[in-house]
């Protein structure tokens, strides 16, 4: 008898704790989840004590493995149509190309004619979703830190079992869209989307990202066209990013279009003039080659 009880009462603790695991998705209504965030999931339902029949304090690799195949065979998760190695949840209604990026990234946020598109600063519809993340060595750093953060010393406990934290790549379509990704030294500000899962550069960042990265917004012409029309609405959210931009340039190419081109006068802006190289081979627009048609009080090439 003792020999048949064992599988059984095997049985019912994986049903109890896979029923457990599948209320806990439904509260988070995350339609995409990770295999690390499984993980989390079943090392907190551990830890509440509230699932029956539990036999250890964390959840074993093998438990870990088994609660999912359960799940797989229950239809409740499978390998999600573009982000192959994390898993949609079926009960959780399925989101946008915006929403799913984000979700699957958590350190990207949508950026240059993607964002100028959400704020209103051009009449373009992108094909492509743009999306600035930080470099891959700074990604790592992060996994690292959420790691210790959720499990601490934990980790240099050779006899519990952690599931690894790894970085998600994100496929050349999500939800039928093109993805444009853009890996950045200087990750920007980014704010939540109301009722949203996406993530959007702050409408200042995206006005630095056209100085930056002009291609990525429909190239200078369209850029200044963008300036001219909406930089004087923005003025104070432009101000206060170009002040905290990491490269001088990008003071100098504000300057020039805000003081030049639109006639602000602006002390803040104008103090910008100390950033001006005389002799230098500085461009408006990165993307094109030098032209002799220069900016006297800003010292740049106006290569448009």
């Amino acid at each position: 008898m003792e020999k048949r009880s064992a599988p059984f009462e095997d049985r019912k603790r994986m049903t109890y704790l896979g029923e457990a695991l599948v209320r806990r998705l439904d509260e988070v209504q995350s339609p995409l989840v990770s295999n690390y965030d499984l993980f989390v999931h079943l090392w907190q339902l551990h830890e509440s004590g509230d699932v029956k029949y539990l036999r250890s304090e964390h959840p074993s690799r093998d438990t870990f493995s088994r609660t999912r195949t359960l799940l797989k065979q229950e239809g409740l998760l499978r390998r999600d149509k573009d982000y192959h190695s994390l898993w949609r949840v079926t009960s959780v209604s399925d989101v946008p190309a915006d929403d799913a990026v984000c979700i699957a990234d958590p350190f990207c946020y949508i950026s240059h004619l993607s964002a100028m598109q959400r704020y209103g600063l051009t009449n373009r519809r992108p094909e492509a979703l743009f999306l600035t993340r930080p470099l891959d060595a700074v990604v790592r750093q992060k996994l690292k830190e959420r790691r210790e953060e959720d499990f601490g010393e934990v980790l240099h406990d050779s006899e519990v079992y952690v599931e690894k934290l790894t970085a998600v790549r994100h496929p050349e379509h999500v939800r039928g869209r093109p993805v444009s990704i853009l890996a950045s030294k200087f990750f920007g500000s980014w704010r939540q989307v109301r009722a949203s899962r996406a993530r959007i550069g702050s409408v200042g960042q995206t006005f630095l990202d056209m100085l930056e990265a002009p291609e990525r917004c429909g190239g200078m012409r369209h850029v200044l066209e963008a300036w001219e029309e909406h930089a004087k609405t923005y003025l104070e959210e432009i101000i206060r990013q170009v002040s905290d931009a990491p490269k001088a340039i990008y003071k100098v190419r504000a300057g020039y279009i805000l003081s030049e081109r639109l006639g602000i006068e602006d002390q803040r802006v104008l103090e910008w003039k100390s950033f001006a190289q005389r002799g230098g081979s500085r461009l408006l627009d990165p993307d094109r080659p030098y032209l002799d048609r220069y900016s006297e009080e800003w010292m740049i090439s106006i290569n448009v």
